[in-house]
């Protein structure tokens, strides 16, 4: 069966290239997307597949975080207590946090806001996502490696201000608030949005109350302000921040087993928060056939353990300057960045660093009349680490991209890219810490990844398909190690393999029938049909023997629902199924070290939320909002350990001005 799979891929878009010649004309692609080349350009043009979460489907979501979003949205997700890490593609560090230690890079308005913690972003004023799949190291640096996660949020305007406020709360005493507004005025703009949520203890699908597993704030802010001070000519300041405090059970890796879940159990209190500020200037002439950019970023994540008495520290700081030139058959952009980061802890008497700076290229070359486009780019990176004991090292890296789209209907993208990724080491990944062993010899993460795939546009109908193979080298992993005094480690794996198939698929039935309605079915799958190590001094014991899947890798991820809309009712709902496949984690409730990995089990979680307007006066309404989250009360636990809540309920009432 599996040698059929390359037959099949290469027979899809040829069936995809039929239809579309079929039902040309209906449709085309020409969403403005900014994330994959720094720059504006069209969805039709990209050779990479990317995921556009618009304005509608982020208000339609019962999800009040970035995580709770891309989670209903395929990705895999795993959250313990106040902090959600991210996996695309098998990529993405589910133990850490923070930025320089991940390779899914998370940015707000295309900035690096030095953390990757998705679970203390808000949505208050999000105007979409743009999430890359696959290596974007070329256009991003480090820590880009597996793919990008771009918050857009919305910019004031004179023609639409607008003003949003909604409040609510629901079952284990949650309660949330969310603020948005925007405007412009005499060349000044503003956007804000303010999220606020809080809960007591979980209730688990398992029947019972999670002791200490509450949330007392989960405050998150994004600003924007800008003034234009000549035609075309901007200045911008923006601010992000985030702010959580929280309890979580430690023992045994969370509540196993479920007897140890009570009162006295042990637990930590957690203070978890980032604040970021960037200064930005844009601007382009008249014709818009040139247009630059230049922006300073610096900002602070601090994560306090309270019952281990310590705070961990992430200082960033963030330089990039770009020039673009959007002629109608070549486009080009050229680039330099500067990125450093202090990673120390409260007792530390110094601050380990790394720095790294970068100068970047990418183009376009557009045939046919527009539907036959090559890209190209590439990357160098000069970079240097310090550790807390004063030694240092330095290396480079040039990487590079190549890509074709082709359109040979209108609706129908065929696409192929190469690209290859990269994330250097990080200074605590080098010089050790508290828990970690130091490693000075640890190497660079480095991949190679090539995709192929078709995108379908027809009137009511959208789909896309792509198959990925990416050889990792060197992947940096965390390793409990007998004999060292700090119990674990950060080593390289030398070689990995990830590889699979992804897709999506919706179709408006409303639309197709021509009906003032909306009930659109939807899809989207990422499927690994490879998870591999190469390396066999790291394999894993399953079961009494060593094999070489990949822990911690799902081997497929489905999310699929239903959303309906009805004007004349001002009624719109949501249901979304997620599940996860084949997993194989660590079980801490063994009590043995080194804890042996087994096969985490699984379920599917179904979130319904429905939005009903109960008056409309001109621009202004007013809305009930009503969510059930995983409805059919199954068991929820990405991280064995650390149950996700069970059934809960939410309401709340929200009023617009726009």
């Amino acid at each position: 069966m599996t040698r059929n799979i390359p037959m099949t891929l290469a027979a899809i878009p040829a069936a995809l290239m039929l239809v579309g010649t079929a039902l040309a004309n209906e449709r085309t692609m020409d969403t403005v997307v900014v994330t994959a080349s720094r720059t504006q350009e069209l969805k039709r043009e990209l050779s990479n597949n990317v995921t556009i979460i618009d304005e509608a489907e982020i208000k339609a979501s019962p999800a009040s975080t970035v995580a709770g979003l891309a989670q209903q949205h395929g990705l895999f997700v795993v959250t313990t207590g106040d902090t959600s890490n991210v996996q695309i593609r098998g990529y993405g560090n589910l133990s850490m946090s923070n930025e320089p230690e991940n390779t899914v890079l998370t940015l707000v308005n295309g900035r690096r806001i030095g953390t990757a913690n998705l679970g203390i972003m808000g949505l208050a004023n999000v105007e979409r996502i743009e999430i890359i799949r696959g290596p974007s190291a070329v256009q991003y640096g480090s820590s880009a490696l597996g793919g990008v996660i771009n918050i857009i949020t919305k910019r004031g305007t004179e023609d639409k201000p607008y003003f949003s406020v909604e409040a609510g709360g629901g079952s284990d005493g949650l309660v949330r608030e969310k603020l948005a507004l925007g405007g412009a005025f005499s060349g000044f703009d503003l956007s804000l949005g303010l999220t606020n949520f809080s809960r007591q203890d979980v209730t688990t699908a398992e029947g019972g109350r999670w002791y200490h597993t509450d949330i007392d704030r989960n405050t998150t802010a994004n600003l924007d302000l800008g003034y234009t001070f000549a035609e075309n000519h901007r200045i911008g300041l923006s601010y992000h921040f985030g702010d959580t405090v929280s309890s979580l059970p430690t023992n045994n890796g969370g509540i196993r087993p479920f007897s140890q879940n009570t009162p006295s159990a042990f637990y930590n209190d957690y203070h978890k928060k980032f604040k970021n500020t960037a200064i930005s200037y844009t601007g382009k002439t008249q014709d818009k056939v040139f247009d630059w950019s230049a922006s300073y970023t610096t900002g602070r994540e601090d994560n306090e353990y309270k019952a281990y008495g310590y705070t961990n520290f992430i200082e960033n700081r963030t330089m990039n300057a770009q020039g673009n030139y959007n002629g109608q058959m070549v486009s080009l952009s050229l680039g330099a960045d500067a990125l450093e980061y202090r990673h120390y802890e409260s007792s530390a008497t110094r601050k380990p660093k790394m720095a790294d700076n970068g100068v970047y290229f990418s183009g376009k070359l557009r045939l046919l009349d527009e539907r036959l486009i090559f890209s190209l780019g590439g990357r160098y990176d000069k970079y240097k680490n310090t550790t807390d004991e004063g030694a240092s090292y330095s290396d480079d890296h040039f990487g590079g991209s190549y890509g074709l789209a082709w359109l040979p209907v209108e609706g129908l993208k065929l696409r192929a890219n190469y690209a290859e990724g990269f994330k250097m080491p990080s200074p605590r990944q080098v010089g050790g810490s508290m828990w970690y062993a130091p490693n000075p010899d640890l190497k660079p993460e480095k991949s190679d990844t090539w995709e192929i795939g078709a995108d379908l546009e027809w009137r009511a109908l959208t789909a896309s398909l792509t198959y990925f193979h990416s050889d990792y080298k060197n992947k940096i992993v965390g390793m409990s190690v007998m004999g060292m005094p700090r119990g674990y480690q950060f080593q390289n794996l030398k070689t990995a393999t990830l590889a699979g198939v992804e897709g999506n698929l919706r179709a408006d039935l409303g639309k197709a029938f021509a009906q003032p309605w909306s009930l659109s079915p939807y899809l989207g799958f990422t499927w690994l049909k490879t998870r591999k190590s190469g390396d066999e001094t790291q394999f894993i014991t399953y079961n009494g023997s060593k094999i070489n899947t990949l822990p911690n890798t799902p081997e497929w991820m489905f999310n699929y629902g239903v959303d309906f809309s009805h004007p004349g009712y001002k009624l719109k709902s949501r249901i979304n199924a997620v599940t996860y496949g084949k997993l194989l984690t660590v079980d801490w409730s063994r009590g043995v070290f080194p804890a042996p990995y087994f096969e985490r089990p699984s379920g599917t979680v179904v979130d319904l939320s429905v939005d009903k307007g109960i008056a409309d006066w001109g621009k202004n309404t007013l809305t009930l909002r009503a969510e059930v989250n995983n409805l059919f009360d199954r068991a929820n636990e990405m991280y064995w350990g650390y149950p996700g809540a069970g059934r809960s309920f939410y309401i709340g009432l929200r009023y617009d001005y726009q």
